[in-house]
């Protein structure tokens, strides 16, 4: 179906060729004819990596050895996951259209610094969360840098009985700031007395909170 589907596109008026369909055949077509045939070395040379992954750096080995590029490479994930925290689960950054350049800049660092503070959140936070705390542990487990990944026992745990070490219920990114987001600060007056603030009294998941994020709840 794919070679049918390249000679149909090859019958064009442009005489287009699919990427696929050029790297292994020599097309000629005239106003009457068309013939082909195969190139044998390319053939040969796609066949030897068929299943694989080649991933090339112009770095020396010195510098970013063999391991390290596998998993430079495999870190890509992590930006997809940002784009996704920017515009989706965390931040939520609706479309803004700019016009002029430098609000395209400031816009785009406002973003990158509000995913900062989140990425760093989410890292001192990560005992209250879902997410593998413990990524010393799970790089041990993994064989090499092409195998795949490992949770660490600490995230196994977490996961089956759905509590922290010390008990408490496990959170998502977004709930926890969802927790967080019921402490609230009131300003009360009493008959004729001068105002008075009140502020809420944390709960024990909110003081863990502070706690990992090294912050002091005011009294």
């Amino acid at each position: 179906m794919a070679l049918g589907k390249s000679f149909r596109e090859c019958a064009t008026p442009v005489g287009r060729l699919t990427r696929g369909m050029a790297k292994h055949f020599d097309v000629v077509i005239s106003d009457t004819t068309l013939s082909w045939s195969r190139k044998h070395d390319a053939i040969a040379a796609e066949a030897a990596l068929d299943g694989f992954y080649v991933i090339r750096t112009n770095l020396p080995a010195k510098v970013f050895p063999t391991e390290q590029v596998v998993l430079a490479y495999k870190g890509l994930s992590q930006v997809e996951r940002a784009f996704r925290s920017l515009k989706a689960t965390d931040l939520d950054i609706r479309p803004i259209h700019h016009r002029r350049a430098r609000r395209v800049r400031g816009h785009v660092l406002l973003c990158m610094l509000a995913y900062y503070v989140t990425w760093h959140m989410q890292q001192a936070l990560a005992p209250m969360l879902f997410t593998d705390h413990d990524k010393q542990a799970a790089a041990l487990q993994r064989a090499s840098p092409v195998a795949a990944a490992r949770v660490s026992p600490a995230a196994r745990a977490k996961a089956a009985t759905k509590r922290t070490a010390d008990g408490q219920p496990l959170h998502s990114f977004a709930t926890l700031l969802a927790d967080l987001a019921n402490l609230t600060r009131n300003t009360v007056r009493f008959g004729e007395t001068l105002p008075v603030t009140v502020l809420s009294r944390p709960t024990t998941v909110q003081q863990r909170a502070f706690q990992l994020l090294g912050l002091k709840h005011a009294v």
